[in-house]
């Protein structure tokens, strides 16, 4: 009995750890896709990531940028708010989700976001001063 438990636990394991492989693979494959312009493909494979990892706040990010392009603001504004759950300090989701506070016309959402992104900016800083400008312009 136990040795046929021994051949069932490491067929599980080879089974879970091809999984996690496959999981990989999904955000590649949409990545690649993505770079590609093949936004239905990249979208599909992303959302198969998510399903394998639920927590892969770079799948939800891929997905908001693939909403932005085709102009779901609905769609983005979800998956920008679930990057910011996975990841509140995610610099590239607080600037689209600034953008996108702009662009819809609702300058008090954007400039606390805007708030936020200036104290955790360490790759995207040189967009802060640009953001802070859209925001006085547009309000007025």
């Amino acid at each position: 009995m136990k040795k046929y438990y021994k051949y069932f636990l490491l067929i599980f394991l080879f089974l879970d750890i091809k999984s996690y492989a496959a999981n990989l693979d999904y955000f590649n494959q949409g990545l690649n896709f993505f770079n590609q312009n093949n936004y239905k493909e990249a979208k599909y494979f992303f959302e198969k990531d998510i399903v394998f990892n639920i927590k892969n706040e770079k799948s939800y990010l891929y997905l908001a940028k693939i909403s932005s392009i085709n102009k779901d603001n609905n769609q983005q504004k979800n998956y920008l708010d679930t990057v910011l759950v996975l990841n509140p300090k995610n610099e590239e989701a607080l600037y689209l989700k600034i953008l996108l506070n702009i662009e819809e016309g609702d300058f008090k959402k954007a400039q606390e976001s805007n708030l936020v992104f200036s104290k955790v900016c360490k790759e995207l800083c040189s967009k802060k001063n640009d953001l802070s400008k859209m925001i006085i312009i547009d309000k007025k």
